[in-house]
């Protein structure tokens, strides 16, 4: 209620991973638009990869000369965050340029369910409508990147830092962003969505982790326990769908129950153990 009606300023700035993450975002957006329009197409390639470099390299240090988008409150580690960034982006930018397929961004950013009045809205008019789920149930949010491929099939990108988690693991573990959103692609953009996944900026391993049809044209980057049959593919994404409606109606019914073990940030333990009053 406080964070998305009352909308107060913040008194302090975004923690340093967030601010981070967000010029991330911003960056390369910014970058594979123009590319598009330089190009044609926003797909990085081998043959464009320099230009897609340059714009890259441009996009940040516009980006950090904007006060919205300070990183910290020391010069120095703010000229440390960007030349780690623009490290992180480059070689972003080399591994997309070595994939196989015919995969190309379609959607950038892509909001849906914000009214023009939401403080995530930027002030502009809301682009789709909310992801009905079905009994009485909606949802809204941002998708990084809608990539579309030569035979019409969609494919969800949300980038994360490091953390990249396999398919199979979504349920157990409740990550249920992606398998929403490729539903929400389908039944707000008419497309026919055929893989979810999660694309690390950062760490050893920078390969995508989701799921994706066996036998599309970009499964091959894919690690293989990564690529589902139609009909599992399917069961995946109807569990979330199911697991999501469940936590909406127990929320809705008032049926919380403090979890300490597993509150915090990926199920990794509580978020908040310092002023945590749970009793177990």
């Amino acid at each position: 209620f406080v964070e998305r009606l009352l909308a107060p300023d913040r008194f302090e700035p975004d923690p340093e991973p967030l601010a981070r993450g967000g010029l991330a975002h911003l960056v390369l957006k910014e970058t594979l638009e123009e590319l598009q329009l330089e190009t044609g197409s926003g797909r990085v390639t081998e043959g464009n990869l320099e230009r897609a470099r340059e714009l890259m390299r441009a996009a940040l240090a516009r980006a950090a000369d904007d006060p919205e988008h300070r990183l910290s409150v020391s010069p120095a580690r703010t000229s440390a965050i960007l030349r780690a960034l623009s490290a992180d982006l480059e070689r972003y930018l080399g591994h997309a340029a070595e994939q196989d397929g015919s995969l190309v961004p379609y959607r950038l950013e892509l909001g849906f369910g914000f009214g023009e009045d939401d403080p995530q809205s930027g002030g502009e008019a809301p682009e789709l409508p909310a992801f009905e789920l079905g009994g009485g149930v909606r949802m809204r949010g941002r998708i990084d990147r809608v990539d579309v491929g030569a035979d019409g099939g969609a494919v969800v990108i949300d980038y994360k830092a490091k953390t990249a988690r396999a398919g199979e693991k979504w349920i157990e573990r409740g990550d249920l962003q992606v398998a929403l959103y490729m539903q929400a692609v389908e039944q707000l953009l008419g497309l026919d969505v055929v893989g979810g996944l999660y694309q690390p900026l950062t760490g050893k391993d920078i390969r995508a982790r989701g799921v994706l049809l066996d036998g599309h044209d970009s499964a091959g980057n894919c690690v293989r326990t990564d690529r589902l049959e139609a009909e599992a593919l399917d069961e995946l994404l109807a569990e979330a769908l199911d697991s999501a409606r469940t936590a909406a109606g127990e929320a809705r019914a008032g049926r919380l129950e403090p979890r300490p073990e597993s509150c915090g940030y990926g199920g990794r333990g509580c978020r908040y153990p310092t002023i945590c009053r749970c009793e177990r």
